[in-house]
Protein backbone atom coordinates (compact mmCIF):
# COMPACT_ATOMS: atom_id res chain seq x y z
CA UNK A 1 0.00 0.00 0.00
CA UNK A 2 1.30 3.31 -0.94
CA UNK A 3 1.39 6.37 1.28
CA UNK A 4 -1.38 8.04 -1.10
CA UNK A 5 -3.61 5.34 -0.40
CA UNK A 6 -3.52 5.19 3.28
CA UNK A 7 -4.03 8.94 3.52
CA UNK A 8 -7.05 8.35 1.44
CA UNK A 9 -8.28 5.35 3.92
CA UNK A 10 -7.89 7.51 6.44
CA UNK A 11 -9.78 10.60 5.46
CA UNK A 12 -12.51 8.43 4.58
CA UNK A 13 -12.47 6.80 8.08
CA UNK A 14 -12.50 10.20 9.53
CA UNK A 15 -15.13 11.15 7.04
CA UNK A 16 -17.56 7.89 8.10
CA UNK A 17 -16.43 8.95 11.72
CA UNK A 18 -17.75 12.21 11.65
CA UNK A 19 -20.41 11.85 9.26
CA UNK A 20 -21.86 9.02 11.85
CA UNK A 21 -21.49 11.30 14.90
CA UNK A 22 -23.44 14.20 13.08
CA UNK A 23 -26.28 11.60 12.36
CA UNK A 24 -26.60 10.62 15.95
CA UNK A 25 -26.39 13.64 17.80
CA UNK A 26 -28.84 14.99 15.08
CA UNK A 27 -31.22 12.29 15.86
CA UNK A 28 -31.13 12.92 19.65
CA UNK A 29 -34.10 14.93 20.70
CA UNK A 30 -33.32 18.05 22.49
CA UNK A 31 -35.91 19.70 24.50
CA UNK A 32 -36.75 23.11 23.81
CA UNK A 33 -35.30 25.83 26.06
CA UNK A 34 -37.45 26.55 28.94
CA UNK A 35 -38.87 30.42 28.16
CA UNK A 36 -37.54 33.15 30.13
CA UNK A 37 -40.49 34.28 32.76
CA UNK A 38 -42.30 37.17 31.33
CA UNK A 39 -40.74 40.63 32.31
CA UNK A 40 -43.88 42.32 32.15
CA UNK A 41 -47.20 41.77 33.32
CA UNK A 42 -50.44 43.11 33.02
CA UNK A 43 -51.57 46.05 33.00
CA UNK A 44 -54.45 49.19 33.16
CA UNK A 45 -54.77 50.96 30.22
CA UNK A 46 -52.10 49.93 28.73
CA UNK A 47 -49.60 51.14 31.11
CA UNK A 48 -47.29 48.24 33.08
CA UNK A 49 -46.00 47.91 36.41
CA UNK A 50 -41.73 48.28 36.14
CA UNK A 51 -42.23 49.49 32.64
CA UNK A 52 -44.03 52.51 32.19
CA UNK A 53 -42.46 56.26 33.27
CA UNK A 54 -44.06 58.51 35.30
CA UNK A 55 -44.81 60.39 32.63
CA UNK A 56 -46.52 58.39 30.49
CA UNK A 57 -48.97 57.56 33.35
CA UNK A 58 -49.81 61.18 33.47
CA UNK A 59 -50.28 61.35 29.51
CA UNK A 60 -52.56 58.37 29.59
CA UNK A 61 -54.26 59.50 32.51
CA UNK A 62 -53.91 63.14 32.77
CA UNK A 63 -53.19 65.06 36.02
CA UNK A 64 -53.45 63.88 39.50
CA UNK A 65 -56.21 64.31 41.78
CA UNK A 66 -53.03 65.12 44.04
CA UNK A 67 -49.58 66.43 43.60
CA UNK A 68 -47.37 64.86 40.13
CA UNK A 69 -44.41 65.42 43.44
CA UNK A 70 -46.35 62.58 45.50
CA UNK A 71 -44.71 58.43 45.52
CA UNK A 72 -48.94 57.55 44.79
CA UNK A 73 -51.05 59.05 42.47
CA UNK A 74 -54.52 59.00 42.75
CA UNK A 75 -57.07 58.96 39.99
CA UNK A 76 -60.97 59.54 39.91
CA UNK A 77 -62.49 56.07 39.81
CA UNK A 78 -66.08 55.36 39.42
CA UNK A 79 -66.18 54.74 43.55
CA UNK A 80 -67.15 58.33 45.10
CA UNK A 81 -64.93 56.99 48.35
CA UNK A 82 -61.56 55.52 47.16
CA UNK A 83 -59.39 56.72 44.04
CA UNK A 84 -57.10 54.70 41.63
CA UNK A 85 -53.68 54.79 42.60
CA UNK A 86 -50.45 54.88 41.07
CA UNK A 87 -47.15 54.10 42.87
CA UNK A 88 -43.95 55.80 41.28
CA UNK A 89 -40.24 55.30 42.44
CA UNK A 90 -38.20 57.46 40.61
CA UNK A 91 -39.62 58.21 37.63
CA UNK A 92 -41.22 54.79 36.94
CA UNK A 93 -45.08 53.26 37.86
CA UNK A 94 -44.43 50.43 40.22
CA UNK A 95 -47.87 49.45 41.25
CA UNK A 96 -51.39 50.09 40.14
CA UNK A 97 -54.55 49.81 42.31
CA UNK A 98 -57.80 50.26 40.13
CA UNK A 99 -60.87 50.65 42.15
CA UNK A 100 -63.82 48.55 40.83
CA UNK A 101 -67.85 49.18 40.92
CA UNK A 102 -70.96 47.79 39.25
CA UNK A 103 -70.63 51.05 37.25
CA UNK A 104 -67.78 49.07 36.09
CA UNK A 105 -69.06 45.66 34.86
CA UNK A 106 -66.22 43.84 35.75
CA UNK A 107 -66.82 40.55 37.12
CA UNK A 108 -64.42 37.70 39.01
CA UNK A 109 -65.83 35.24 36.04
CA UNK A 110 -64.75 37.53 33.76
CA UNK A 111 -60.74 37.92 35.04
CA UNK A 112 -60.59 34.45 35.47
CA UNK A 113 -61.58 33.94 31.69
CA UNK A 114 -59.06 36.33 31.10
CA UNK A 115 -55.86 35.34 33.41
CA UNK A 116 -57.05 31.63 34.25
CA UNK A 117 -57.74 30.15 37.45
CA UNK A 118 -55.88 31.91 40.15
CA UNK A 119 -53.03 30.31 41.36
CA UNK A 120 -53.06 32.33 44.24
CA UNK A 121 -55.47 32.97 47.11
CA UNK A 122 -54.63 34.99 50.15
CA UNK A 123 -56.43 36.54 52.85
CA UNK A 124 -56.88 40.01 54.78
CA UNK A 125 -58.54 42.65 55.99
CA UNK A 126 -61.58 42.17 53.70
CA UNK A 127 -62.05 38.17 54.38
CA UNK A 128 -64.29 38.36 57.36
CA UNK A 129 -66.99 40.36 53.97
CA UNK A 130 -66.14 37.30 51.89
CA UNK A 131 -63.57 39.20 49.61
CA UNK A 132 -60.52 37.07 49.26
CA UNK A 133 -57.29 38.33 47.09
CA UNK A 134 -56.84 36.26 44.10
CA UNK A 135 -53.24 36.84 42.91
CA UNK A 136 -51.45 35.80 39.37
CA UNK A 137 -47.74 36.78 40.52
CA UNK A 138 -45.95 35.26 37.09
CA UNK A 139 -48.59 37.49 35.21
CA UNK A 140 -48.37 40.51 37.85
CA UNK A 141 -52.17 41.07 38.86
CA UNK A 142 -54.46 40.45 41.59
CA UNK A 143 -57.86 41.16 41.97
CA UNK A 144 -59.95 41.36 45.14
CA UNK A 145 -62.84 39.30 44.45
CA UNK A 146 -65.33 37.66 46.64
CA UNK A 147 -65.22 34.20 47.75
CA UNK A 148 -68.75 32.72 46.29
CA UNK A 149 -70.20 35.39 43.91
CA UNK A 150 -69.25 37.53 40.67
CA UNK A 151 -68.19 40.80 42.98
CA UNK A 152 -64.99 42.78 42.53
CA UNK A 153 -63.64 45.33 44.65
CA UNK A 154 -60.20 46.28 43.31
CA UNK A 155 -57.44 44.78 40.87
CA UNK A 156 -54.07 45.52 41.68
CA UNK A 157 -51.41 45.35 38.98
CA UNK A 158 -47.51 44.77 39.38
CA UNK A 159 -44.29 43.42 37.39
CA UNK A 160 -44.51 40.08 37.87
CA UNK A 161 -42.72 38.48 41.12
CA UNK A 162 -43.10 35.37 43.45
CA UNK A 163 -46.23 34.84 45.62
CA UNK A 164 -43.78 35.23 48.44
CA UNK A 165 -42.13 38.50 47.38
CA UNK A 166 -45.68 39.94 46.22
CA UNK A 167 -46.46 39.11 49.97
CA UNK A 168 -44.15 41.23 51.22
CA UNK A 169 -44.14 44.02 48.52
CA UNK A 170 -47.63 44.45 48.16
CA UNK A 171 -49.98 42.26 50.18
CA UNK A 172 -48.71 42.69 53.98
CA UNK A 173 -51.73 42.88 55.23
CA UNK A 174 -52.29 39.60 53.58
CA UNK A 175 -52.05 35.94 54.59
CA UNK A 176 -51.25 32.31 52.71
CA UNK A 177 -53.31 30.71 56.07
CA UNK A 178 -57.05 31.83 56.06
CA UNK A 179 -57.57 33.28 60.01
CA UNK A 180 -61.30 33.57 60.65
CA UNK A 181 -62.27 36.32 63.84
CA UNK A 182 -63.01 34.32 66.79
Amino acid sequence: MTKRTKIIIVFALVLVVVGVAFLFLRSRSVSPPTPPPPTTGAGYKSLVPGVSTKDEVIARLGLPLNDTNDLVLNYKSTNPNLPHAVSVEGNTAVFIKEQVTLEDKITKEGLIQLYGQPPEEVYGPNSVNGFNLFVYPDKGVAFLGHTTGSGVLEIWYFPPTTVESFLQTWGADYSEVHRPIQ
